[in-house]
């Protein structure tokens, strides 16, 4: 006979950011929902699906529908029958894919508690953790010399004075938040050929564009203070990245552990920027191109071959290389500028990549392997830990029934 709680053995849970309605705490029964309150939904719904054909239970939920006391969480599954999402009652995951974002400090300081408490006393298993930061990464891969070469000037702003000392030097730089995404918060600050004028372009902490002219450094610095008074940011060197016709753009290479927990190069696509732009970001109305092709009308044949071995070379290696001391990924997006040159630039890492770029250029099978990689390195992490995991699992199923036993008694 069905119970209101619906009990799952080998499961990945989609730990994800709430928006819209709050969520109930109680025990229901399976429902159909219209608008489940998270973002991503084709993504979940692929993830959910693919779970699924590899005999894995996944379902997505958010820190606050966690009941601790119950252990249990309210969850959506994806009826692949019905199309439709369900909510439902679920045991807390055995395994855990985060892919939570914040925009305020609340979300965050929520999260950080749900990890440790599924961590510490749930036991869940968490495919990978977070990067630690922007600079972080950055002085991680300075400490490996084969790095070097690849690595922007960047350092954080501790005060107005070093902004303005870098503008002396340099007359431009690039402006970005310590922990983002998206192109938000990133800023071009540069100085007037002709006079002491500085003009800003970029985007706001909600993808706004800016363009803003100051008559003189002391006004820009002053708008500067108040726009990184928040949070920490980072000054980098600025770097021409661009197009021949001067659209800017990046390459965004997709690397995650299989099946067999091997880290592989999923695929690569190209985001070229809006015109006028500062950010190639989709997200700010870029567009996504297949490298080859893009490298070939870029550069001549043999240079755009060995840009494009150099980009593989590099994916495959900076994963081995920030796990090494930021603990255990399990997916990472890695963005990398070329100059006009044909000069490869590291620009930034990150650990919650989206896939949208390899579904944009109609490459079915990368765009595949980019959902079911995390279900299949969840039920690989998870079969290691089988023995274990089937203690956790009778060690419930004993709370449980001296729990129901002892309302039983009291009613």
């Amino acid at each position: 006979m069905e119970t209101e709680t619906n009990r799952i053995r080998h499961s990945l849970g989609i730990m994800t950011t709430h928006v819209g309605r709050r969520m109930n705490s109680g025990h229901e029964a399976v429902r159909a929902v219209e608008e489940p309150p998270f973002g991503s939904r084709r993504f979940y719904k692929s993830l959910c699906l693919a779970g699924h054909r590899a005999g894995m239970n996944v379902f997505v939920f958010t820190p606050q529908g966690i009941d601790w006391l119950n252990g249990t969480t309210e969850g959506f599954i994806y009826d692949e029958r019905d199309q439709k999402w369900q909510s439902g009652t679920y045991p807390l995951p055995d395994a855990v894919y985060d892919r939570c974002f914040f925009t305020h400090r609340s979300q965050y300081l929520e999260h950080r508690t749900a990890v440790r408490r599924l961590q510490e006393e749930h036991h869940a298993l968490f495919l990978g953790c977070g990067l630690k930061g922007k600079q972080e990464v950055q002085r991680t891969l300075e400490r490996d010399g084969r790095f070097a070469r690849y690595l922007p000037r960047t350092v954080a702003i501790r005060s107005m004075q070093s902004v303005s000392d870098w503008l002396r030097e340099h007359g431009q730089l690039i402006v970005k938040p310590q922990a983002g995404s998206q192109g938000r918060g990133v800023l071009l600050v540069q100085r007037s050929e002709t006079t002491q004028a500085f003009r800003v372009r970029g985007r706001d902490a909600h993808n706004g564009r800016i363009a803003r002219s100051f008559a003189d450094k002391a006004s820009l610095l002053l708008w500067l203070r108040r726009f990184t008074a928040r949070r920490p940011y980072l000054q980098q060197q600025y770097l021409l990245l661009q197009t021949r016709t001067g659209d800017a753009y990046d390459v965004r290479s997709l690397v995650q552990k299989d099946g067999t927990g091997k880290w592989s190069v999923t695929g690569m696509a190209v985001r070229k920027g809006q015109d006028g732009s500062l950010t190639s970001n989709l997200h700010g109305g870029g567009t996504a191109l297949p490298v080859g092709s893009f490298l070939a009308g870029q550069f001549s044949s043999k240079q755009a071959d060995m840009i494009l071995k150099e980009l593989y070379s590099l994916s495959v290696l900076i994963p081995v290389v920030l796990e090494s001391s930021h603990g255990q990924l399990a997916e990472l997006g890695i963005d990398f500028g070329i100059d006009t040159s044909g000069q490869l630039w590291i620009l930034e890492v990150n650990s919650k990549p989206g896939r949208s770029a390899l579904s944009r250029i109609n490459e079915a099978a990368s765009y595949i392997h980019a959902v079911t990689n995390p279900v299949h390195y969840a039920r690989y992490l998870l079969k290691s830990r089988a023995p274990f995991l089937s203690s956790v699992h009778a060690d419930r199923d004993i709370s449980n029934r001296m729990a129901t036993a002892a309302a039983v008694k009291h009613r």
